[in-house]
């Protein structure tokens, strides 16, 4: 799939903005989570000791009630006293749960109260009663007492039964809205993830483009514009790798030179555009000669080289050099219009002709110059005194452009 979308400015700061709007949703979603968690414990904990509150009022009740219970089984002073220090007990607890239960609390605060308050009327008539002995009067208020416990029995019960529905139903509505949130924070969290991606794509089309044109730019500096051949600095370089391995494997490396013949009569006489084609099919026609593992470059101009590693002999080299000179001198179609060329080619080989880069590269030089100047084709470098090897050079007549 194309990701030239990717690159977009709009897209870069939308994959940003978006990313950041998340990171923040999602840092305010856990801290009102955070805040809603703390507010419910506070809630709960309220509630609980609102609930503990009636529970400790309606114990203090019926402490009162077993206290005047104890008082008629026995009718002795300690238990009377004991119903005494009993009455009105439960009063601190609804004096704190009118503080501090609200006004829906001190509501039904006040509702006990008023029960409560003729509950204690009636024990403390009975109580006094008793200090007199006076039965009639104790089982005077002894029903009213009944009824008054029984009604501020139901009353706290349904104080309690009530604080826990009120719990109840607050504690759903949190299970709600957290149920709510977690909703979000997963919606988030996958836009996040999705602005994350996004980014993610972003810097790794960023690294691709970034090691294409690196690739692009390498390829460029090391390979001729107008053939796509090896130029001279990369061809230098294969050079000397190719002369480090023949040194350590002591096999001969060969190096061949070429230059056009009759290249500037094409390029004076059909122009700049038809001079780019031949060079063009001439550098196509010089890979079709060698092998994979050979480099072809253009070093300039009409000026050609190939490197040969693994050559046996510097006839091996000199065998390339007829293939291609043959290769050359074939008709060439510029859009319709057939010229031939020719070419004076040197060729050397290592370690017999040098065993540096810059020696050989100048005594392939000075064999094609020779060539080119016998009008000898191909040209194998011979050293000043030595004589020239049989079967070094080739005497074909050398076709002009026309």
């Amino acid at each position: 799939m194309s990701d030239s979308w990717l690159p977009r400015r709009g897209v870069r700061r939308a994959a940003m903005f978006g990313l950041a709007i998340g990171l923040a949703a999602l840092a305010a979603l856990t801290l009102g989570g955070t805040m809603s968690t703390r507010q419910a414990t506070a809630q709960v904990r309220a509630s609980n000791e609102i609930t503990l509150g009636w529970g400790h009022a309606f114990v203090q009740i019926s402490n009162e009630d077993q206290a005047l219970h104890q008082f008629l089984a026995t009718g002795t002073e300690l238990d009377r006293t004991g119903l005494k220090t009993a009455i009105g007990s439960a009063e601190p607890d609804l004096v704190w749960l009118a503080a501090h239960g609200g006004t829906g609390e001190e509501f039904h605060v006040t509702m006990l109260r008023h029960d409560y308050v003729r509950y204690q009327y009636s024990l403390r008539a009975i109580y006094d009663a008793g200090g007199r002995h006076d039965q009639t009067e104790i089982d005077a208020n002894l029903q009213s007492a009944a009824n008054g416990f029984g009604t501020l029995r139901r009353q706290s019960v349904a104080n309690i039964e009530r604080q826990q529905r009120e719990l109840n139903t607050y504690l759903a509505g949190v299970d709600r809205r957290n149920r709510a949130l977690q909703s979000l924070a997963i919606g988030v969290f996958l836009a996040d993830l999705a602005m994350f991606s996004l980014c993610i794509a972003i810097l790794v089309g960023y690294q691709r483009r970034v090691e294409r044109q690196a690739a692009s730019s390498h390829h460029e500096a090391m390979h001729d514009s107008l053939t796509g051949l090896a130029n001279r600095t990369l061809f230098r370089d294969r050079v000397e790798q190719a002369l480090r391995v023949g040194a350590r494997t002591r096999e001969p490396v060969g190096l061949v030179g070429l230059d056009l013949n009759g290249f500037k009569q094409v390029n004076d006489t059909l122009g700049h555009h038809a001079g780019d084609l031949l060079l063009k099919q001439v550098a196509d026609r010089l890979a079709e000669c060698v092998r994979e593992s050979d480099t072809v470059a253009r070093l300039g101009g009409d000026e050609f080289s190939i490197l040969l590693p693994d050559v046996t002999s510097i006839d091996d080299a000199a065998e390339v050099a007829d293939r291609v000179l043959d290769a050359i001198r074939r008709p060439i179609d510029l859009d319709g219009q057939l010229v031939e060329v020719g070419a004076s080619i040197g060729v050397v080989a290592f370690p017999e002709h040098g065993e540096h880069t810059e020696e050989l590269i100048q005594h392939a030089d000075a064999a094609m110059y020779e060539a080119k100047r016998g009008k000898l084709g191909v040209r194998v470098y011979q050293p000043e005194g030595e004589p020239e090897a049989a079967g070094s050079s080739a005497t074909h007549p050398i076709p002009v452009a026309r």
